[in-house]
């Protein structure tokens, strides 16, 4: 059964939409040991065992694979060299490979270093990967697990997009079948080869003690709200902050996350308590609304897939059109509608572990650097270590 790309469309041709992740190990295991559980791994969930199809329609969509295309590499760099080298160097998407898994070693323990595509999951996607990589490790039977699509039929009934928005896509649609513009994967090459021309990433953590930070935040007041506060204090030019949000339904890999939005500057007049509290509110209360909290998935589901494709081309230098440079600005892609700060919390990782010969000592979440965000930060805490990771772009123009 084919398994279309709507509402993660976006992710076909933006040219730095990859999640990593690093897995600090101990163990006495041998570089075949963990190439054998990476595979497993791959061949438990659907969405490492399938290709991306585009069609010369602009329809776009998973379809299965007898052998996941998913790699396995040995390598002997720091786990950021093969970061800035892998990012550099498209997903062959069309043959499978949406993940890359690096072993490598360092300070004498070994380091999984695993690079994937946003459109084989979110970032709970890859410790479900994770898991059962560790899983296969301790010969634990691994479940097979079906990819969730967030179709329309999925969406139906989550939220409602307002008539008003609904006649303003179906306008624009309109407009885009005049063109009947369709990309290949020529085009996907493309815009990737002009992005990492000119750009170059950069990544930077720092770790917290989890419980220290707890003591500092206000009563009632998230760790996730405290640290939002906290950076729009630091970068009080910031106002306009990106969070992504799980709609998670199932324990697949798949690309189960929306995202809301919230303004504010941070006010020097009030208390850090104060704005705290005023962040903490404006955060949940989007959450909690159905059509603000699945808003972005219903606007890109409802729009024409091969006009989404033109957006990030015209984003990028790789595509022209009035129509398109207008969408991409009220998509945040160009202009002043572009979020200031994009933040990303995992929470609490826990991976389980069956056997005493195998040891997570740490695992790093490295967030996606998405176009229509300046800055961009993953959390992640293991045990009671949370590291804060900033992605980075540089532009070398």
């Amino acid at each position: 059964m084919r398994k279309y790309i709507r509402a993660e469309r976006a992710n076909l041709f933006e040219p730095n939409v990859y999640i990593s992740m690093v897995v600090k190990l101990s163990g006495n295991l041998s570089k075949e040991q963990l190439e054998k559980a990476v595979y497993n791994a791959y061949e438990a969930n659907e969405a490492t065992m399938c290709k991306i199809v585009l069609k010369s329609n602009g329809e776009a969509y998973y379809e299965r694979l007898e052998n996941s295309g998913c790699k396995f590499i040995h390598d002997t760099r720091h786990w950021k060299e093969m970061l800035y080298e892998s990012e550099c160097r498209p997903f062959k998407l069309m043959e499978g490979e949406l993940i890359r898994t690096f072993v490598t070693e360092e300070n004498d323990q070994i380091v999984l270093f695993i690079h994937a595509h946003h459109l084989v999951g979110d970032g709970q996607s890859v410790l479900i990967l994770i898991q059962d990589i560790i899983n296969s490790l301790c010969d634990k039977p691994l479940i097979y697990k079906p990819m969730l699509s967030v179709s329309r039929s999925f969406l139906n009934g989550k939220g409602k997009l307002a008539l008003s928005i609904k006649l303003y896509i179906d306008l624009i649609n309109k407009q885009w079948q005049k063109k009947r513009k369709y990309f290949t994967w020529n085009d996907y090459y493309k815009i990737h080869k002009n992005y990492w021309r000119n750009h170059s990433s950069v990544v930077i953590t720092k770790t917290y003690d989890i419980n220290e930070l707890k003591k500092k935040c206000p009563k009632g007041i998230t760790i996730n709200s405290y640290i939002i506060t906290k950076l729009l204090s630091n970068h009080q030019e910031y106002e306009v902050v990106g969070i992504p949000v799980s709609i998670r339904e199932d324990a697949g890999m798949s690309n189960q996350t929306s995202g809301i939005a919230i303004k504010y500057k941070f006010n020097s007049k009030k208390s850090f308590e104060k704005n705290t509290n005023i962040i903490h509110r404006k955060i949940y209360k989007k959450i909690k609304n159905a059509k603000t909290k699945y808003f972005i998935l219903l606007f890109m589901e409802r729009l024409n897939p091969s006009l989404i494709d033109a957006v990030l081309l015209q984003s990028h230098g790789c595509y022209q059109s009035k129509l398109t440079e207008k969408i991409a600005e009220v998509m945040g892609y160009v202009g002043n509608n572009s979020r200031d700060l994009g933040v990303t919390n995992l929470n609490r990782i826990n991976i389980l572990n069956y056997s005493e010969e195998v040891v997570i000592n740490d695992i790093l979440f490295i967030p996606p650097k998405v176009s229509y965000a300046k800055q961009i930060v993953g959390i992640s805490t293991h045990d009671d270590t949370l590291t804060m990771c900033y992605h980075k772009i540089k532009n070398s123009l």
